[in-house]
This record gives structure tokens, C-alpha cells and sequence, in this order.
């Protein structure tokens, strides 16, 4: 049924597109457009550069003279970025008449730091980082093919100041913000919520930065816009946009990149490949990724020493087993642009076979221990149809989607390997002790009103159904169908040079779970709520390039079906979970408050925050253990307590020299929870990263000839020594008396040292060559949220090539 009602979906999602490419131009009088030449730094006119609408997901490129023209906006004001390889990215707002054409030169200046950027997620519209009242970081398309790896979670820790990642060896990071991971930080594509088994600390986000054409990142609660999940923040994976040709003729292009590592011998190839042909465009790419078994420095096992040291000797050290992977991508859309704004076809397919080496030494299920075993296999799918619809003065945006997401875990036999998987078809060919399937349908819908004298903003709705099937016999989480109805409205007054933003959200949501241990009791298997969520933020730009921003707010987050109802083996954590119908919905109230500079040589920020969560949900581990007799994995069961996390972010980037670059960053925080401390009073809560300090110095020489923007990067990043939160604390039995005698659930401080150097050239495409060094020391250390830390150490050193073009 399920396959059916897809195979209908497209053939209608294609007729509306075909329609609107193919209406009539009847409203031409009602729209704007934009035309411009945007020269390089030395003045010459600059071909190829990108001119964005983000907020639209509108886009053109200059052509050889340096022109370009956004034709059909609707009438208002418009924020534009302009933005090149190896210059700073440049805004521009313009407003829009009915029947006007704007003109603007743009003169991009050399990238000197961190350019700023216009954010679209978590705000009411369109605006720049500096002025957001709301704490917002961009990662543009360049830095996501220079840095883009397997890991999400890496990829943002590399990129953003003070966020975290709980790292399980090269292809799983989970983003961690402001202390809050998992459920708690909600990931987006393209404003939707997508599902990968938040729950567990192993459990990585399944999507790929190559089809993105930005990442945007809000800390904060952000529930306003985005419901459930939300507490600590939201990533939002914005993809590319269908392709448009300006000149009405026939365009292609694409892009293609390749990267080795050598810590894992990993390697990936990507290709984007582009076709327009006037307002309607194509576009298809595709990603392979395969790693082998990362490495640690070789030192001395528990086993050679003999006596576990202060904080216990790994038990393995050098090569790590059973830590390869393979993971491949694709995404195709299609779309077109007229009168009536634009409409999207996207859809793209996410698989990642791999393992992870347990405390006993064998591969997850797999205990014949092939040299070339996997014992997972993640997949997930995604359907969407987007658009942005100008109608009578309003945008409208619509979103429709379809995911599934399926983990599955633990093949019965020793007999797996990579070879026998190829030969049956892919892991899909087996059956799974532990096999979960979820299919989120989601229907959004967004309406950008028209100024209503200073105010703008979007009013919204948004319902979601997901049906979770547990299709093996390993009932982790049983099956359950999930509703979620939310209505909500976000304002933006601007009082320049203030500006002001507030709104409301409401929430519905319901559970109906499928009978298993932990739902004897048939009023336990269904659960509603109703949470209403409110914030209120403000930005004041007091002199050019400097800003103090505040917001606070609240958020909701209803707990998960695993926290609700597991009962089993969870084999990745190495422990027996037990959930709690009887759970309330956890609240956030948040509030931050941040200095912001952004000056051509200077960019520098910091932030202070507080959350308070009532009702913050964990795992404690009972003391029990799984068997009658004692024997067997930890009992670990779900809990609530009233938590409470402060922290602090800072960073200071700044060109002392037109060839010298240098900056600091550091990140602070506590986090501590009602009745976790030995004698009933305060205590540690688990997962929160250790604090940091870092900082780099970047040197700018001249470039040779053809070469562009080369630089040569050394930085360091310094933790601090962590305690893990007792038995609240995800491999806590690595820390206790009676558990095993290697290995640590607590962490000494460590320093890293990593090197980076690379350039552009341009042979007629532009080619950007980097190569970077991450431990360069080679360093012996665990980090906190390495969950690998009870029995090996983290990665020792890697030297990483990034070879990309455009063309």
C-alpha cells in the first residue's frame, strides 16, 4: 500500500510541476527583479559568482561580464548573498516594487575571515547572523567541501565554536549543543524533522553533507518553529536548489570532489551534476564512502602493563577492529521557477553498513569475528515536495514529506562479511535480531504575511505521523504510531537599529504503542500531550558591525517510544534498557544573551546561556544486572529529575596582519540535575562535554601565479580532565569497582595539535587542493564523548587530502 501510494505520489508531484512551468505569465506587473555585475577585488568583473535569495531558495550565477538578473521576486524587501570561492560573502538588501527592476554593483572583497551570512532557520524571515536576535551559525557550500567527511556531528565540531560531537570511531558523531545531544538537538532538511533513532548515544544523524548547499545551526531552544525535540537546538541541512538558466538557453554543470584519509584508509569520490534549461532545472548527485578500521597510537595495552594504571590501560591500542565502514549516497530533484514563485521535486537515499568493536572484543552480533564483518545496516529515504508561492502579497511554503528510516542490527551468525553481503544482494538480504522501520509522513505549512507597517513575520501549521515498526524478534522498542499537530507564529519588528522578535507555538501529540513487557498494564500503552511554547528575543545593533543579542524562550520535548516502553537488549551500549509509560513531557526555559562583532579584520563573539528543564529524562544504571544470578549486561532504566545547564561560549578571530591570522575560542559549561548527587543532592548529568579552550594561526602568503587564497593553518585544542556522572553516564561500569578491569567512563585533559594547508586554482574550473593533519602529534588521549573511551583509545594521527572542482 505504502509502495503504491508512492508510485502514485510522483507522477502528481511532476504534473504540478509541468503546470507551473508551463502557466501563463500573468502576473508579471506584480513581481520585481534584481540585475547587477559584481566585480572582483581588483575591479575586474567576476563570472561564476553565485547570487542567492536564501530565503526563497532563489539563485542565479554572473556571467563572463560579471552580470546577472533575478527575475519574478515578489514585491518587499529582499536579503541577497553574493558569494565566490576564496572571497568574503556579501549582503545586500533590496526592496521590491510591483513592475521595478532594482539595480546593484557588488564589489566582493578578498576572504580575509569568516564571512557573515544570511540565516533562514530559526527566524521569523531572511536576516544576517550579526542582527538575528536568535544565536546562529552558517557553514556555506565552500567550507562543506573542503571539511565534508562521514560524520555530521565532526563536521560541525570543525566548523562551529563551541559545539561537541559524541563520536563512535570514523563514520558516527552526533552533534552535541549547549550540552544537549540526541532527542534533544532536532535535525532538519530543508525545515523538516527527519528521524534516525535519536535515542541512543551510538545512534548518528543518516544524512550527508553533499547535498547540501549550507548548514545552518541555532542554539537555543528552538521548539517555536520546529516542535518536539528541539531543546537544545536545531541543524538544519538546506540543500541545493534546483538550477535555473538566466540567459534561457541550455546550462550544465556540476561539481565533483575526492578525499583520502589515511588514519582509516578512507575514501570517498562525490559528483553533483546540474542541467538548466530556462526556469525549469535538474539536478542528480551521488556520494561512495568506504573506511577500513581506524587507528590509535600504539601504546601499551592493559594486558602488557598488567595493571589498569589510575584511569585503566585500553584494551586495545594500534588497529582497532571491526571499525570499517561503507556508506554511499544519492539525491535527484527537480524544479521550476516562474510568476508564481518556485516549486521543488527532492527526494535521496542514505545507506551505511558497519560495525562497532564491543568490550569483548567482537563486532556487534557477530561472534564469529570475520576479519571483514559488519553487523549493522542503516538506511533512510526521503521524499519532498517544496515550493514558495507568492500569492496576494503573502509567500507561501509549502512542505510535503515522506522518510523511512531503518536500523538494523546484529546478523545471527559469524558467517557475515563484506563479500558474502555483496553476493546476497546487501545487508538488506538478512534477518536482523534487532530490525527497525519508521515511516514519518510530514505536511508543513509556512506563510510569510506581507509588512505590516514595521512587523513581518510567518504564521504555520505542521502535522506529522509516524508509524515505527520493530519487525524482529529483539523487542527494543515495540511498535507504535505517533501524531504530532502543531500551529505556531513567529514576528519580527524591526526598529532599526533594534529589532524584536516573539511567538507562540501549540502542540498535540499523541502515542499508541503495540502491547510488549513494558506495557502490561493497557492504559499504559497510550499517551497524549498538549504543550504550549512562547519566545522572545531582541537585537541591537549599536554601531556598525557590533550587536548585543538576547533571547529566551521555552521548549517541549515528549518523550521517545524507547524511553517510554523499551524492554531489551540495546547490544551498542552494552546494556539492558527499560523505558517508563509514566513519563511527562520534558520543559526548557532558556535564555541567552550575546555580544557580537563582525568587522572586516575582526570577528568575535560571546555568549552566555542558561537552560532549566523540568522533567530531563535519563537513563540510570539500577545496579542490577540482566540474569537472575546477577550475571549478565547492566539494567539501565529511564528517569526524570529537574536539570539545569549554564554555560559560556566565546571566540575572537582577527587579521593582525594582512598575512596573519590568529584567533581563541573557548566553551564552558555545567550541567546538574536534582537528586544525582551521592546523598540525594546534586549531581553531574551525563554526556556533556568537557571544556575547551583552543585557537589557530593562520598564515596568508602571496600566491604564486595561478594559485588563489593559499594559506597554511596550525591550530591546538585543549580539554579538560571530565568525571563521568556516576551511574547516570553511558558506560559508566568503564569507572566502578566491579566492572571491568581496563578502560575509563572518566577522562584526563589533553592537547591536540592539527596542521592545514591548501589553496584554489583555477585551470579553467576552479580546483580547491587541501591537506590537513589532525593529531598531528600523534597524541595518546580519550575524549570524553568518545564512547569507545571504556576500552580504546581516540584516533591517533590522520592525514587527510581534499581534492574539489566546479565546472
Amino acid at each position: 500500500m505504502l509502495f503504491s501510494t508512492r508510485i502514485r505520489f510522483i507522477p502528481f508531484a511532476l504534473l504540478l510541476l509541468l503546470f507551473a512551468a508551463t502557466a501563463p505569465d500573468a502576473s508579471s506587473q506584480t513581481r520585481g527583479a534584481v540585475k547587477g555585475t559584481v566585480f572582483a577585488a581588483d575591479g575586474d568583473p567576476l563570472p561564476g559568482a553565485e547570487v542567492v535569495d536564501p530565503a526563497l531558495q532563489r539563485g542565479t550565477t554572473t556571467g563572463p561580464d560579471g552580470t546577472f538578473r533575478l527575475d519574478k521576486l515578489p514585491v518587499g524587501k529582499h536579503k541577497l548573498e553574493i558569494r565566490f570561492i576564496g572571497y568574503q560573502t556579501a549582503i545586500r538588501t533590496v526592496m521590491l516594487e510591483a513592475g521595478e527592476t532594482v539595480s546593484i554593483e557588488v564589489t566582493l572583497k578578498s576572504r580575509v575571515l569568516e564571512s557573515e551570512g544570511v540565516t533562514v532557520t530559526g527566524t521569523a524571515r531572511a536576516r544576517s547572523t550579526l542582527r538575528a536576535p536568535q544565536d546562529v551559525d552558517v557553514i556555506a557550500a565552500e567550507d562543506l567541501s573542503v571539511d565534508r567527511n562521514a560524520a555530521l556531528g565532526d563536521l560541525l565540531r570543525e566548523n562551529v565554536s563551541g559545539i561537541s560531537s559524541i563520536q563512535t570511531g570514523s563514520q558516527a558523531g552526533k552533534p552535541v549543543l549547549r550540552g544537549l545531544s540526541g532527542n534533544r538537538v532536532v535535525l532538519l532538511k530543508d525545515g523538516i524533522a527527519q528521524e534516525y533513532y535519536q535515542f541512543g548515544v551510538r545512534h548518528f544523524p543518516t544524512t550527508n553533507a553533499s547535498e547540501a548547499e549550507r548548514v545552518e545551526v541555532v542554539r537555543g531552544a528552538s521548539s517555536i518553529l520546529y516542535g518536539s525535540d528541539a531543546l537544545g537546538g536545531a541543524v538544519n541541512v538546506i540543500t541545493k536548489t534546483a538550477p535555473t538558466s538566466a540567459s534561457g538557453e541550455l546550462d550544465v554543470g556540476g561539481a565533483a570532489s575526492t578525499q583520502y584519509f589515511s588514519n582509516n584508509n578512507e575514501r570517498a569520490v562525490s559528483v553533483d551534476l546540474s542541467v538548466a534549461d530556462g526556469n525549469v532545472g535538474w539536478r542528480a548527485g551521488a556520494e561512495r564512502r568506504i573506511g577500513g578500521n581506524f587507528h590509535t597510537p600504539e601504546d601499551d595495552t592493559f594486558f602488557e602493563t598488567g595493571t589498569g594504571g589510575t584511569y585503566g590501560d585500553p584494551k586495545y591500542t594500534g588497529e582497532i577492529p571491526f571499525t570499517n565502514f561503507e556508506q554511499w549516497s544519492a539525491y535527484a530533484q527537480t524544479g521550476v521557477q516562474g510568476d508564481f514563485g518556485t516549486l521543488q521535486l527532492y527526494g535521496d537515499y542514505w545507506a551505511n553498513a558497519h560495525n562497532f568493536v564491543l568490550p569483548t572484543g567482537g563486532p556487534v552480533g557477530n561472534a564469529g569475528n570475520p576479519p571483514d564483518g559488519l553487523g549493522q545496516n542503516l538506511e533512510h529515504s526521503n521524499v519532498m515536495m517544496k515550493g514558495n508561492i507568492v500569492a496576494d502579497g503573502f509567500v507561501l511554503k509549502p512542505r510535503v514529506s515522506w522518510q523511512r528510516s531503518i536500523r538494523q542490527s546484529a546478523p545471527p551468525t559469524g558467517d557475515v562479511t563484506l563479500s558474502t553481503i555483496r553476493e546476497n544482494g546487501g545487508l538488506g538480504g538478512f534477518d536482523y535480531p534487532l530490525d527497525l522501520k519508521t515511516d514519518i509522513y510530514t505536511a508543513r505549512l509556512e506563510a510569510a504575511h506581507p509588512e505590516i507597517g514595521s512587523m513581518s513575520g510567518t504564521i504555520g501549521a505542521e502535522v506529522q505521523h509516524q508509524d515505527a515498526d520493530t519487525r524482529g524478534p529483539a523487542e527494543l522498542q515495540p511498535s507504535a504510531r505517533t501524531w504530532n499537530a502543531g500551529v505556531f507564529f513567529f514576528e519580527d519588528v524591526d526598529l532599526n537599529p533594534v529589532t524584536v522578535s516573539f511567538g507562540g507555538r501549540a502542540d498535540y501529540r499523541t502515542v499508541e504503542a503495540v502491547s510488549n513487557e513494558r506495557t502490561s498494564d493497557p492504559d499504559a500503552l497510550e499517551n497524549d500531550y498538549f504543550v504550549l511554547s512562547g519566545s522572545v528575543g531582541a537585537s541591537y545593533e549599536f554601531a556598525d558591525g557590533y550587536a548585543l543579542a538576547t533571547n529566551a524562550s521555552t521548549g517541549f520535548r515528549a518523550p521517545s517510544i524507547f524511553e517510554l516502553y523499551a524492554s531489551g537488549v540495546h547490544g551498542g551500549v552494552a546494556a539492558f534498557q527499560v523505558g517508563d509509560p509514566a513519563l511527562d513531557p520534558e520543559r526548557s526555559y532558556s535564555a541567552d544573551l550575546s555580544l557580537r562583532v563582525r568587522q572586516d579584520r575582526l570577528n568575535a563573539e560571546m555568549t552566555a546561556y542558561v537552560n532549566a528543564i523540568s522533567n530531563y529524562i535519563y537513563l540510570a544504571n539500577t545496579g542490577d544486572n540482566q540474569n537472575p544470578d546477577g550475571s549478565g549486561l547492566p539494567i539501565y532504566a529511564a528517569a526524570q529529575t529537574d536539570a539545569v545547564i549554564p554555560g559560556i561560549e566565546a571566540k575572537v578571530e582577527a587579521s593582525v596582519l594582512p598575512w596573519l591570522q590568529v584567533g581563541v575560542n573557548a566553551a564552558y559549561l555545567d550541567g546538574t540535575g536534582d537528586g544525582l548527587g551521592s546523598g540525594g543532592g546534586d549531581g553531574e548529568l551525563p554526556l556533556l562535554p568537557a571544556n575547551t579552550l583552543g585557537g589557530f594561526a593562520k598564515w596568508l602568503p602571496t600566491g604564486p601565479g595561478i594559485l588563489s587564497n593559499p594559506y597554511v593553518e596550525l591550530s591546538a585544542k585543549h580539554a579538560n580532565s571530565k568525571d563521568a556522572a556516576g551511574r547516570f553516564e553511558p558506560f559508566s561500569q568503564f569507572d566502578g569497582d566491579f566492572g571491568p578491569p581496563f578502560g575509563t567512563a572518566s577522562t584526563q585533559a589533553y592537547t591536540i595539535v592539527n596542521a592545514k594547508a591548501g589553496t584554489t586554482v583555477d585551470v579553467g574550473a576552479m580546483v580547491t587542493l587541501s591537506v590537513e593533519v589532525r593529531n598531528l602529534l600523534d597524541e595518546s588521549y580519550r575524549d570524553f564523548l568518545d564512547t569507545y573511551k571504556g576500552y580504546a583509545l581516540s584516533p591517533g594521527r590522520d592525514v587527510r587530502f581534499t581534492l574539489s572542482t566546479r565546472f
